[in-house]
């Protein structure tokens, strides 16, 4: 009986922690993803995703940044109008304005402002440490490279 309850425990832990979004490495996204974010035009041969991270599915939804740019998109299906695809180079980038979100309901997202005054958000839907990695290094990268 103590051995199907300890089974049964780690078989629970297991369960929850690959039910997590959370956020991936881009060496941890699949060569499948990888060709599909390419076709969007949004990741050429030379660049590599630093961090990635999807409200759903990756062909829906994404959120990145590479050693580059940052990047958003949303491909609604249904509702082409709904679909967006928003980068910039980080030399294009003004200011970057990390929002933290602790409320169920909504997603932390990063809002980029870039030097010509367009703006946009980039949505980070994983815990709040995972989120701040994301902001920090994110903010890292464009300081870096900008």
């Amino acid at each position: 009986m103590k051995i199907l309850k300890i089974t049964f425990s780690i078989l629970v832990v297991f369960l929850f922690s690959s039910c997590l979004s959370g956020i991936k490495k881009g060496a941890d996204i699949s060569r499948n993803h990888i060709d599909y974010i390419k076709s969007l035009g949004i990741l050429p041969g030379d660049e590599r995703i630093v961090l990635f991270v999807s409200q759903g599915r990756m062909k829906v939804s994404g959120n990145f940044f590479t050693d580059k740019r940052i990047a958003a998109y949303w491909i609604d299906g249904k509702h082409k109008e709904n679909s967006f695809i928003k980068f910039a180079f980080y030399k294009e980038i003004d200011s970057i304005v990390p929002h933290l979100i602790k409320e169920a309901n909504h997603s932390s997202y990063l809002e980029v402002y870039k030097n010509n005054g367009q703006k946009f958000k980039v949505y980070v839907d994983a815990s709040s440490e995972e989120t701040q990695y994301f902001f920090e290094k994110a903010i890292a990268e464009w300081k870096k490279n900008k």
